[in-house]
């Protein structure tokens, strides 16, 4: 795994630099020194139609400047910032010096030498067993001819102190560098850096034949189909881009394009992160095989400091087959777009809303559970909650799901002062019959052993409080046997919640809903029934901050939603905040704890956990609360898929 959390690590450092206030690769005199009378081919017409994924940045240096105009980049620049981010700039030269690149190109020589375009790419070779992938980078370099020698210089040097073998290989008019790296113990592969410049452009790509194939399509020797041809990324990138072109603010600068057929990224993902599945389910070929191929390509684009948005995406999820099996999990549906109901309370962070055939996805989920398990077990289990005497004999067809309805909530929130167990979440779904799942959930948890019933007036409200010692109670064992928590399998991990509370919250009024409630607080869920049962309307959406997302979510063109989504930065993050900045954030019992908890434990395991950071030098939220703006997304059903609006105010 060591070498897979390199490489990732190196390209989030990428990321990272931007918000650092990486410098423009911009002429001394800071005009792009881009050679206009040299003819630009962009990267999606070299690159193959088989091409599994790209992000490709217009233009870097422009990408910059414009992310120093946002709150994010003025963030990294704010005095009280700056003790944080010297620290992490400096290790984040220490992680670029110590991790492998697989392409040779490390981000800060991107920017020195890029002066237009970079595309990042990934390509499946799944003819080849031992490498049934290749990494790709091509940039724009015209005008950066300095640049670029100096940086293929200091390439070569790192690479020859690593004990590659080079080897300078003439392709038609052009030279490919090809180095050869040294096997590690253990390596059953030869990995390879291949690099190509001339005053154009750069190809760097960690297999010599992709490098070959992008100059035969410069040199018109290719017959084969590019990528900006492939008519699923021509429909999503160009729906994305009308989208973009739609909305009033005219000002942002398109800053990112991406592109992906997710099966085919998925199968580079798992080679990237060395996963290895041994005897464990293959979930990718469960999916293909329960109708989720239907699902055919994923993209958008990024704009970046317009007036009205520091962030704008927009973006479409190609799935335009008929949904079977399995698939028909994903029947999510349109609604008009209206306040969310009153009753949630002002304090939340975040509000997220999915209109969603609740009783036909747990049917449709019987095939896939039945495949992958090899076995026709999805009815006994429905049969033994019916028919256990030592269960709660519930009868789930009949007495539970016809009487979800189609709406689903989640919300999180925070408490202060910040504490290990500030952070809250709930679930909340939209019930037809109150009584009958009411006594559904008592029937439950009578047999529950850690559940009590909490007193409190006119609500059944029931809380568990588990032992994290209980090893049969874990859900990350249960989760291994279907080959999804190979990680975490040990027989010692704690549950990801060690307590929880469930319930139904009925409105006194006739014409209110009741919902069926499940929150990791209790505390939470005791507040928000009892808002509902009062029939609260002075909620989250009557908040003057709230209101504004909304308002610009109607200038966006919102008009029917399958999927809402609310985020408060600075409510969302308080508790967070403060819990980071003193170390704190690990030692809660939130989801997001056990997580952070779990990929320590897995970093030290593979002994590449490194230094820690410092939080305790971020400054106090107060001192730069200013720059964390609201956000908000949505999503609409389509005869297609879905389109994807997402954003960050100004």
């Amino acid at each position: 795994m060591s070498r897979a959390r390199g490489i990732v690590a190196s390209w989030i450092v990428c990321l990272i630099g931007l918000g650092l206030g990486a410098e423009s690769a911009t002429g001394q005199d800071g005009t792009q020194q881009a050679d206009a009378q040299v003819a630009y081919i962009d990267a999606v017409d070299l690159l193959p139609e088989s091409t599994a994924g790209i992000v490709r940045v217009p233009n870097l240096p422009t990408f910059c400047d414009a992310w120093k105009k946002t709150q994010f980049g003025k963030l990294v620049d704010d005095e009280a910032m700056q003790p944080f981010i010297e620290a992490q700039r400096k290790r984040a030269e220490n992680l670029l010096d110590a991790v492998e690149s697989p392409i040779g190109l490390r981000p800060n020589d991107l920017y020195d030498i890029a002066s237009g375009e970079v595309a990042f790419a990934w390509l499946p070779f799944d003819q080849d067993k031992r490498r049934p992938y290749a990494a790709c980078v091509i940039a724009d370099v015209r005008g950066k001819d300095q640049e670029v020698a100096a940086a293929v210089e200091k390439i070569d040097r790192d690479l020859k102190a690593g004990d590659a073998v080079r080897k300078d290989v003439q392709y038609g008019g052009e030279v490919i560098r090809v180095y050869t790296t040294k096997p590690k113990p253990g390596q059953l592969k030869v990995d390879q850096v291949a690099l190509s410049w001339n005053k154009t452009r750069i190809i760097a790509a960690d297999r010599d034949t992709v490098v070959q194939n992008v100059l035969d399509v410069v040199a018109g020797k290719s017959t084969v189909k590019p990528l900006s041809q492939l008519p699923d990324y021509q429909k999503v990138l160009e729906q994305s881009q009308a989208a973009i072109e739609k909305t009033d603010d005219k000002t942002g600068v398109v800053c990112w394009e991406w592109f992906a057929r997710p099966f085919a990224m998925g199968r580079i993902l798992r080679e990237v992160f060395e996963y290895d599945r041994g005897n464990q389910l293959d979930v990718l070929a469960l999916l293909e095989r329960q109708g989720f191929e239907v699902v055919e390509a994923i993209g958008g684009v990024g704009v970046v400091a317009g007036d009205q948005f520091d962030i704008l995406h927009r973006g479409l999820i190609l799935a335009p087959g008929e949904f079977t099996k399995a698939a028909q999990m994903l029947q999510m549906f349109n609604t008009p777009y209206e306040e969310s109901p009153g009753w949630i309370p002002a304090t939340v962070g975040s509000f997220t809303r999915l209109n969603w055939k609740m009783e036909e996805a747990f049917w449709a989920s019987e095939p896939m559970i039945n495949d992958a398990v090899d076995d026709e077990i999805f009815r006994e289990m429905i049969e033994g909650i019916k028919n256990d005497p030592e269960g709660p004999q519930i009868d789930i067809a009949k007495n539970f799901l016809p009487h979800l309805d189609d709406e689903l909530i989640f919300l999180t929130d925070n408490t202060e002062p910040a504490g290990p167990d500030s952070d809250r979440m709930l679930v909340a779904m939209r019930l037809t019959d109150a009584a009958s799942v009411k006594n559904v959930i008592r029937k439950a948890m009578e047999v529950e052993p850690d559940a009590t019933k909490l007193d409190v007036a006119e609500l059944d409200v029931w809380q568990v409080q588990r032992d994290s010692s209980d090893e049969d109670l874990d859900v990350d064992l249960e989760l291994a046997e279907f080959g999804l928590g190979e990680d975490f399998d040990d027989e010692d991990a704690a549950p990801l919640l060690n307590h929880w509370a469930i319930g139904v919250a009925e409105p006194k009024a006739a014409d209110g809903s009741a919902y069926l409630l499940f929150s990791s607080h209790s505390d939470f869920l005791v507040d928000v029934a009892q808002r509902i049962a009062a029939g609260k309307a002075d909620g989250m959406w009557k908040q003057a901050d709230v209101e504004e997302v909304s308002q610009e979510k109607k200038k966006l063109g919102v008009n029917e939603i399958a999927l809402d989504r609310i985020t408060r930065t600075r409510i969302a993050f308080r508790s967070r905040w403060e819990l980071l900045r003193t170390n704190q954030l690990q030692e809660g019992d939130s989801m997001l704890a056990k997580l952070l908890q779990r990929m320590d434990e897995a970093a030290d395991a593979d002994g590449n956990k490194g230094e820690p950071i410092d939080w305790s030098t971020l400054p106090p939220l107060a001192k730069i609360e200013k720059y964390l703006r609201n956000g908000g997304s949505f999503w609409e059903k389509t005869a297609d898929g879905w389109t994807l609006t997402g954003f960050v105010l100004k």
